[in-house]
């Protein structure tokens, strides 16, 4: 549950004023699919393989286009994600995939991922994920009412904690950039009550804000602060802290 509260954390404090606050992504290379990651390499090669024979083997090209997506070869993992949809037009966790992805794109397609997320919700109308997918992507569109209603919903629906957690945040965030302190003091309070470690993983995601950490391993080092050592991070991270109290 940790690592679901922590990503869904990152993706919702920052943008608008709160959404994916992160180091520059790197330009796409999708024509010749050239990989930071050899092992990623390695499986993407296999797994291309075996789909020459079994080509409509949707959980092996779901494992494909992830690897892509990871790899920010985002034009190929759309293209897998598509294939997978037109054998399995059902597949739920694949509209959100495909949804990432269209937010991934140089130039983000927000309006065709929160199309993806709508058609994810007429099949599962009850599900509390989609409806929390959707909020985020009515953060990255400005419609904040929009986003209230979606949290509110997930709310409703779900049992899941780290849905529960991230939608109370979600809300928090929202009426504290709207200056509505009850209001935001009352969802971190939900928040907390159901894991009390949410304030430490909001402090780890606040550092990783700041000075963020290398996209991958063996990424060259930058002069202006962004990549290094974690203890030089956390360093600057106090220092930025200490700033925004003198102001």
């Amino acid at each position: 549950m940790h690592l679901r509260i922590l990503f869904y954390i990152i993706v919702m404090i920052w943008g608008g004023g709160f959404l994916w606050g992160c180091a520059s992504i790197p330009p796409e290379k999708q024509e010749g699919l050239i990989f930071k990651d050899p092992e990623a390499e390695k499986k993407a090669y296999n797994l291309q393989k075996l789909l020459i024979i079994y080509p409509d083997d949707v959980e092996k090209r779901i494992e494909l286009g992830k690897i892509f997506l990871e790899e920010d070869m985002t034009q190929a993992a759309i293209k897998e994600f598509k294939k997978v949809l037109i054998y399995d037009s059902k597949r739920v966790d694949v509209f959100f995939l495909l949804s990432l992805a269209f937010q991934k794109l140089p130039k983000p397609d927000l309006t065709k991922a929160l199309k993806l997320l709508n058609e994810a919700s007429k099949i599962e109308p009850d599900n509390a994920e989609v409806h929390l997918n959707l909020a985020l992507v009515y953060i990255k569109l400005k419609n904040e009412d929009k986003a209230i209603d979606e949290f509110n919903r997930a709310i409703e629906l779900s049992n899941d904690l780290a849905v529960l957690i991230s939608a109370h945040l979600g809300l928090m965030s929202i009426y504290k950039k709207r200056g509505d302190s009850e209001k935001a003091n009352r969802e971190y309070k939900a928040a907390y009550e159901i894991y009390p470690e949410v304030e430490h993983l909001i402090k780890q995601v606040e550092i990783n804000r700041i000075t963020p950490a290398p996209k991958y391993a063996g990424e060259e080092l930058r002069d202006d602060g962004l990549h290094p050592s974690i203890e030089k991070r956390i360093k600057h991270a106090l220092e930025e802290i200490q700033k925004l109290k003198r102001r």
